[in-house]
């Protein structure tokens, strides 16, 4: 089987990124000769060292602010990519648009010229936010119902898109939810902590671009609130800061809890710190809320990334957190509360007992979540479409 995937990362920074290349090595294991041919928007992070020289990988999309762009040069980056998506997908079963829309709008009119069908993954935001846009609501509804099969990440993010939609628009039977996964011997093995100002001392940890529907305010607020009880805990965020005014809010609240010297940005980080802070951390914070520009977490595969190594998760009600925290099990479920959050961060702190039964429960969790189980799921809906059954 051959497959054109559209996406706009190759890169362990963010979720796309993961998700993709996961899911293609799982692909991969699952179907012997499987061949993933893969178009990438114009490229703004690194590729992961796991993409093999094996994959047939061209920049070759719009990039991920295509959706933003305005008319004409929407227009313009349309009229060169379809082309190119269609002259590729000659050579292929089957097209898998896993960047969302505008890039599942392009890979759907590419594929059609080439006679093909067409699978896309709706991950969270980007998959209902065309729709409450006056300039794409309709070319993205009109998306959602050509396309031969969609794939949500979890039943959070189905459940959104139902909101907005009609069943006219995009039969259920059309919709698989397949939970992101993680692959767990991943997180087996201990790494080595990087030196930091703050190296030694206990921390929580929040991950997650820094924006409002990551919920970084609500984390830092209950850190805020339970440090002068914790005196040595300090506070890490991990993610992209520039400086805007959301992240400057998140300084003031810091500043104004005298906290600043204890609340750590840290950027992006690498695959091993990333996972080496994971095992580290006393408490994984990630709060998502429902932001003001209609934004939303989707999932949180990093959800399941700390409870492959025993880190006990927060997370926040009404979110893709939902499907991806056992709640009482892997992590707690609040609501999307400051004071919420506190109580529960304050609870798993204070508790051992309660941490280490968390801990033990995220293992066990993430260890049943398999890559290898998405992909056959996967692949039950590539040859439902090829047989036209999906339709």
């Amino acid at each position: 089987m051959r497959v054109l995937f559209l996406t706009d990362s190759l890169s362990d920074l963010d979720g796309v990124g993961r998700y993709t290349v996961r899911l293609i090595q799982a692909l991969e294991r699952a179907a012997p000769g499987f061949e993933a041919r893969v178009l990438l928007a114009r490229k703004h992070r690194p590729t992961s060292a796991e993409v093999p020289a094996r994959w047939d990988v061209e920049v070759a999309l719009p990039p991920d602010y295509f959706f933003h762009m305005s008319p004409l040069r929407f227009a313009c980056n349309a009229a060169l990519c379809i082309p190119r998506i269609a002259l590729r997908a000659r050579g292929v079963d089957l097209v898998h648009a896993i960047k969302d829309y505008p890039h599942s709008w392009a890979a759907l009119r590419g594929a059609r010229l080439a006679g093909k069908p067409v699978v896309a993954t709706a991950h969270g935001t980007y998959s209902v936010q065309p729709l409450l846009t006056a300039r794409h609501a309709a070319r993205a509804r009109a998306t959602y119902r050509d396309l031969d099969a969609l794939i949500a990440v979890s039943g959070h993010t189905r459940d959104r898109l139902y909101r907005h939609l009609r069943e006219a628009d995009l039969p259920r039977e059309r919709v698989h939810v397949i939970p992101n996964a993680v692959s767990a011997a991943h997180y087996a093995e201990a790494r080595p902590l990087r030196e930091r100002a703050w190296s030694g001392k206990p921390f929580t940890l929040s991950i997650g671009e820094v924006k409002e529907r990551k919920g970084h305010h609500l984390s830092l607020a209950a850190f805020c609130a339970v440090s002068g009880r914790h005196p040595d805990l300090q506070h890490v965020l991990v993610g992209n800061a520039v400086g805007d005014a959301y992240h400057r809010s998140l300084l003031e609240i810091a500043r104004r809890a005298g906290v600043a010297d204890r609340v750590h940005f840290v950027g992006n980080v690498d695959e091993d710190e990333k996972v080496a802070l994971l095992q580290n951390a006393r408490v994984f914070l990630h709060t998502p809320v429902d932001a003001a520009d209609g934004g939303f977490e989707g999932f949180g595969i990093v959800y399941l990334e700390a409870a492959a190594c025993g880190t006990p998760s927060i997370g926040t009600r009404g979110s893709g957190a939902e499907d991806a925290i056992d709640d009482g099990v892997s992590g707690l479920l609040v609501a999307q509360e400051s004071e919420a959050v506190r109580a529960a961060l304050e609870r798993v702190l204070d508790d051992p007992a309660l941490r280490e039964r968390l801990g033990a429960g995220g293992r066990a969790h993430a260890a049943r979540s398999s890559w290898d189980d998405n992909a056959r799921a996967v692949l039950r809906v590539y040859a439902s479409v090829m047989s036209g059954g999906a339709r």
